[in-house]
């Protein structure tokens, strides 16, 4: 079993496998990538970034759906 780590998205505290990316949150929280930007710890993802960027315990990340409108 993989060792697990605490994260908290939009605030909330999830435990993840401590070998997930980002990629892998965004999929697993059922969001559709081009409709979502990712803040992690503060700074803005490129969604280029989010296969190799791995959670580590504690990160705070922020998942904001985008919406379009006039």
């Amino acid at each position: 079993m993989a060792n697990k780590v605490t994260v908290f998205a939009n605030g909330k505290a999830r435990q993840v496998s401590a070998e997930q990316t980002v990629a892998e949150m965004v999929r697993d929280l059922k969001l559709t990538p081009a409709a979502v930007l990712v803040e992690r710890n503060g700074r803005a993802l490129l969604r280029q970034e989010w296969e190799k960027e791995r959670v580590e315990h504690g990160d705070r990340l922020e998942f904001v759906k985008v919406v379009a409108g006039g």
